[in-house]
């Protein structure tokens, strides 16, 4: 008697479930409709309505927190859609719209954790878009300075197009922020070789040299100058050293040029100024004043 109670009550409770689960998917055709007929606000007004009300079935829950998300964007309440898209992408929602909804939406309002968050859970529901959602990181990261999970990235799309010009670049650029200069180098070197006219590349190899002619030139420089009675050995010491930051301006400057004539590094030009000076070619160090 008391097995036949229980199994009553089982199926009593089991009915009530579907019975909502009904009620819920009738609802969310009525949004369904109000969104299609562009009566956003009675959309939302019903999102809200039904998510008080309590959804159990969690692919339920998502679509409404993505009808949500649609109804607040367009509305003009970014802030609103974020939030119901991000429940929605949390709950797995299966439309691949919600997530690009998510990503472009937060990428345009400059959320970088978001983006970030919105890339990863499409890239885990949707690995048949892995090479695009991956390259989307990269740009992230190398964006926001993350430099180790650039590195990590990079190296992962490498793998699949190694002779991918912007790719190896970003490697370099991550190497290079993680205090590995000298194979950065090797790297802008090799996007070099894939497209000579790189303009990120010629200005980050160039800058390398520059600076480490720099640091050898102005260290002679100060330790000649600190000397109170310089002899011939002292002064030959110093133009040695001269001369040895002297060629690596040389080696610099064609790769400075050609980055600042790309026109996306102005700043560079104090920088061809000082290089002219110390080369002791002042006529051209005037066109860069």
């Amino acid at each position: 008697m008391g097995k036949r109670i229980f199994t009553i009550l089982i199926i009593l409770i089991f009915a009530v479930i579907v019975a909502k689960s009904q009620d819920a998917e009738s609802k969310i055709n009525d949004i369904k409709i109000a969104l299609i007929d562009g009566n956003y606000e009675a959309g939302l007004k019903a999102c809200e309505t039904l998510l008080k009300s309590g959804i159990s079935d969690s692919t339920q829950l998502a679509m409404v927190y993505g009808y949500a998300g649609l109804s607040s964007e367009a509305l003009k309440n970014k802030t609103d859609a974020l939030a119901y898209y991000k429940k929605a992408v949390e709950l797995q929602m299966p439309q691949l719209d919600v997530y690009d909804k998510l990503i472009n939406l937060s990428k345009k309002e400059k959320n970088d954790s978001i983006y970030e968050f919105a890339l990863l859970e499409k890239l885990k529901a949707f690995p048949e878009y892995n090479d695009e959602i991956k390259k989307s990181l990269a740009y992230q990261y190398l964006d926001t300075k993350q430099y180790g999970k650039l590195l990590m990235v990079t190296d992962e799309l490498l793998k699949l197009s190694p002779n991918d010009a912007n790719l190896v670049y970003f490697k370099g650029v991550a190497l290079q922020n993680l205090n590995q200069a000298e194979e950065a180098k090797l790297l802008y070197t090799e996007v070099l070789k894939l497209n000579p006219e790189h303009s990120g590349a010629n200005m980050s190899l160039g800058l390398i040299i520059y600076n480490d002619g720099s640091e050898i030139f102005l260290k002679r420089k100060q330790e000649y100058e600190a000397i109170a009675k310089p002899d011939r050995v002292n002064y030959w010491e110093y133009e040695k050293g001269i001369e040895k930051g002297k060629s690596l301006y040389r080696q610099a400057l064609p790769y400075l040029l050609k980055a600042y004539e790309s026109g996306l590094y102005p700043n560079l030009k104090p920088i061809l100024f000082n290089t002219y000076v110390r080369l002791e070619q002042k006529d051209k160090a005037e066109k860069y004043r």
